[in-house]
């Protein structure tokens, strides 16, 4: 039996992503996909889903590009990253590829809508350390809780438990307050572009 490009819990990612009025993502191993580069997303499905025909992977890049419009819809999208600081220096596609992918990060950084904090080394242990997560938040009228998506190489689910939301958002809120703030988070950003 033939697997989908896009798995059904990602499809319910794509759905509450279109229909979210902000969302909070922590993510340690790659740029999140609202930020990264055609070149990138590219790279990251070569390598995660070996055996794709190149059409295929070409489905999986042109809907990675395509969600991103959800940053300039009106109202956009409000979106705040915290990343670990290894995502900066873990070179995907090599040293030109991860230039241009840290440079989008610093341009999207600059919209009213995005805020960008790296989680540094220097910080130790942190409470993103079990993983990456996505919170999704809703407008009152659309009548959804807060729910909380997670992603691995098997599948995609999310989580409407409150206990769940409620430990993410903690989880969230120590990181803002641990990581540098955006501005210094875009000066290590500019630094890593530098080092590659």
């Amino acid at each position: 039996m033939c697997r989908p490009v896009i798995s059904p819990g990602f499809k319910a990612h794509l759905g509450l992503e279109a229909t979210a009025s902000a969302i909070l993502k922590y993510e340690a191993e790659y740029v999140p996909g609202l930020l990264q580069t055609e070149a990138y997303v590219r790279i990251i499905h070569q390598r995660a889903h070996q055996g794709l025909s190149e059409e295929d992977i070409q489905r999986l890049v042109d809907v990675r590009i395509t969600r991103q419009a959800v940053l300039r819809r009106d109202p956009p999208l409000r979106f705040t990253a915290i990343i670990n600081e290894a995502v900066l220096h873990r070179q995907v596609g090599g040293a030109e590829v991860m230039r241009a992918q840290l440079a989008r990060i610093v341009e999207a950084a600059s919209a009213p809508n995005v805020r960008v904090q790296v989680v540094p080394f220097a910080l130790g242990d942190h409470p993103g350390m079990n993983g990456a997560f996505t919170m999704f938040q809703f407008h009152d009228r659309v009548a959804l809780k807060p729910i909380v998506y997670f992603e691995n190489l098997a599948d995609a689910w999310v989580s409407r438990r409150e206990a769940d939301v409620e430990r993410h958002m903690d989880a969230f809120t120590d990181l803002q307050a641990l990581a540098p703030g955006p501005q210094e988070s875009v000066s290590m950003i500019k630094k890593a572009m530098k080092e590659h």
